[in-house]
């Protein structure tokens, strides 16, 4: 009786521990349902955007993610509607603590690399939600990131749109690299 007692206990306290945080990430993050208005985010401040994109921190409030606490979210919206949510991670322990519990809830990532900057994304989908992280060997930053997907696409597409409109770089003045490109071919032509 009392091993099985014993047993209750301690599943019960790894089921408060930060699984129930993880069990409806599909529907909602930290008791917020994705797609809320930015009306219901009352205790958050802006901190930027751009065009139907907008960021806001709550200052005063501390995270637990997966067992793990995170000091600073950044919620992301899209036409005042939730779809993000951004945190910076600070310590490699941190970053390795949130990997390996969200590897253990949702099994193993998706994992790109990019030469440039030294960039690997593990990311893990969940319903209509896409959990990233990201490690820059070059910089050393560590970014975890919650997407709902529904309304992410719809932020990229506005992303993208606001890109396409902002006119061509100038061909002249020439970068550095167009330069020594141009030196060259002058150089290959001069005969």
């Amino acid at each position: 009786m009392k091993a099985g007692a014993y047993s209750l206990i301690v599943l019960t306290c790894l089921v408060i521990g930060g699984v129930p945080q993880a069990a409806d990430l599909n529907k909602e993050f930290l008791n917020k349902p994705w797609g809320a208005p930015l009306s219901e985010f009352s205790e958050h401040v802006s901190v930027g955007g751009s065009g139907k994109i907008a960021y806001y921190v709550n200052p005063k409030q501390a995270y637990t993610i997966f067992d793990t606490r995170v000091t600073n979210l950044v919620y992301g919206f899209y036409d005042e509607k939730f779809f993000a949510v951004y945190a910076n991670l600070e310590a490699i322990d941190t970053y390795s603590a949130i990997k390996q519990r969200i590897q253990q809830r949702f099994g193993t990532p998706k994992i790109s690399m990019e030469s440039r900057g030294a960039l690997t994304t593990h990311s893990w989908t969940t319903g209509d939600t896409r959990i990233k992280m990201k490690y820059s060997e070059a910089s050393g930053a560590m970014k975890l990131s919650f997407y709902y997907m529904p309304l992410a696409g719809r932020a990229n597409a506005e992303l993208q749109k606001e890109l396409d409109e902002e006119p061509p770089e100038p061909l002249f003045p020439l970068s550095p690299i167009r330069q020594r490109e141009a030196v060259e071919l002058l150089e290959l032509f001069s005969y």
